[in-house]
C-alpha cells in the first residue's frame, strides 16, 4: 500500500508503532467541515482541522479489482441532544456532495510527519439521526464514491429545449418532435410531411407538378 506515498511516510508505516489519523472533508452548502479522528486542532492545506476523537468514526475503506462502487459510512456519537445544530443537521443540503477522506502519521511528538495523503473521494448519499435514545445521540452519514454515478440516472430529457440548456449551439434534436410517430416511405421524399423535398420541384421540369405525389402512384416501398 505504497502508492503515492513518501518515503517517510512508507518508513512509518513498518515503524513498530503506528501513529494514524483520518482526516475528513466534508463540503455541505453552509460551510466546509475539516474534521479528524484524534484531538486537538491540526493545520495544513490552509485549512485547521478539528478532532473528534472516539466520537467520530470512518468505516473501513475497500478497494478491489473490479470496477465497483464501495461506500464508507462516517459516524458521529456522544452528541449532546440540547445542541441545535443536531436537529438543523437533518435539513442540511448535503446530497451528492463532496466528501474527500485523507489518511496522515504522528510522530513521536503527536505532529503531523507531512500532509496526509488523500485515499478516498466520493458524495454525500444518506444521512441518518438517531436522538434521545439514552443520550446516545449521533449522526451517521453514507457516502458513496464516484463510480457509483454510472449507475446513477442523469434525469435528462432527449429533447431540443434540454439541449439548449446544455448547448444553445446544438440544434441536433430541434425536428424531433415532427419526426415521432412519422411513417417514412422508402425513396419517397413527400412523406411523413417532414417538408424534406418541399419548393424544390420547381426546377425539375416534366413533371407537371414539381414533385407533387399522385394518388395512384405505386408505393416506393414496392418498387426494386
Amino acid at each position: 500500500m505504497s502508492r503515492g506515498l513518501s518515503t517517510a511516510v512508507v518508513n512509518a508505516l513498518k515503524s513498530d508503532v503506528v501513529r494514524p489519523v483520518t482526516f475528513a472533508k466534508l463540503d455541505f452548502s453552509s460551510s466546509t467541515l475539516y474534521l479528524h479522528d484524534s484531538i486537538g486542532t491540526f493545520t495544513w492545506g490552509g485549512n485547521d482541522w478539528l478532532g473528534v476523537g472516539d466520537f467520530g468514526s470512518v468505516s473501513s475503506i475497500e478497494e478491489g479489482t473490479d470496477i465497483s462502487p464501495y461506500s464508507i459510512t462516517l459516524s458521529l456519537s456522544g452528541l449532546d441532544s440540547t445542541i441545535a445544530d443536531i436537529g438543523s443537521a437533518g435539513t442540511e443540503d448535503y446530497y451528492l456532495r463532496d466528501v474527500d477522506i485523507y489518511l496522515g502519521l504522528l510522530d513521536e511528538d503527536e505532529a503531523l510527519i507531512e500532509d496526509p495523503n488523500p485515499i478516498w473521494s466520493g458524495f454525500m448519499d444518506v444521512m441518518t439521526l438517531v436522538t434521545g435514545a439514552q443520550s446516545n445521540n449521533s449522526i451517521t452519514l453514507t457516502c458513496e464514491s464516484e463510480l457509483a454515478k454510472i449507475n446513477r440516472s442523469a434525469d435528462l430529457k432527449y429533447t431540443h429545449v434540454q439541449q439548449q440548456r446544455v448547448n444553445s449551439n446544438d440544434l441536433f434534436f430541434e425536428y424531433l418532435h415532427e419526426i415521432e410517430g412519422v411513417k417514412i416511405l422508402w425513396k419517397d421524399t413527400m412523406s411523413g410531411n417532414l417538408g424534406v423535398g418541399s419548393g424544390g420541384g420547381g426546377g425539375g421540369g416534366g413533371g407537371g407538378g414539381g414533385g407533387g405525389r399522385s394518388p395512384n402512384r405505386e408505393d416506393p416501398g414496392d418498387l426494386p
